[in-house]
């Protein structure tokens, strides 16, 4: 499984090589989110490619009582907003991403793994860091029904649990609690 996701991502990335022009027409669109949790520090940048993906890259290091080594789920939540001091943290970020006629983002389970906010998983070692990239077309930094920059802005979850990408499934094999959260806004 791994290899067929190594040669996916060396597709991808030939794909957008191959389909870049040399020079570009416009400003590179781009974003980031400082990520915070109890005793978790992090980064999350993202970059709007000529060909409609979005790079993105989180970056995390914490505790590793807290962010505890092996798979944690990472999605993009609906709401640009991260306020720890409440009795579920960062539950101002609002559900999972999921704009459109036929989105859910609430219960999560209803439209489970489906939403256009769920990225990868992110492994973490038993330092308490890891890194995941990726390439993703279901959101967009520019205007548009896909934009992360709508009234309310988006917003990255770190969940305390391996999001097992289940349909059907409960909201803790969705990634459980929220232990980081990081605000996304545009680099200008």
């Amino acid at each position: 499984m791994k290899f067929i996701s190594y040669i996916l991502m060396a597709f991808l990335l030939l794909l957008t090589a191959c389909s870049s022009p040399v020079h570009s027409s416009g400003a590179e669109l781009k974003a980031q989110a400082p990520i915070s949790g109890p005793s978790i520090q992090g980064t999350l940048k993202a970059t709007q490619t000529e060909n409609g993906f979005v790079w993105m890259a989180v970056e995390l290091n914490g505790d590793p009582k807290i962010l505890t080594p092996g798979l944690h789920g990472v999605h993009i939540h609906e709401k640009g907003s991260c306020q720890a001091g409440t009795e579920k943290p960062f539950t101002s970020a609002g559900g999972h991403f999921d704009p459109g006629p036929f989105g859910s983002s609430t219960p999560v389970e209803k439209n489970h793994p489906y939403h256009l906010g769920d990225l990868p998983n992110i492994k973490i070692n038993p330092l308490g860091q890891g890194r995941l990239e990726a390439f993703i077309s279901s959101v967009s930094l520019k205007e548009g029904p896909l934009s992360l920059f709508d009234n309310d802005g988006s917003a990255v979850i770190i969940h305390k649990l391996t999001d097992q990408k289940k349909a059907g499934g409960t909201a803790d094999e969705a990634g459980g609690g929220r232990l980081a959260c990081g605000a996304i806004a545009l680099v200008k």
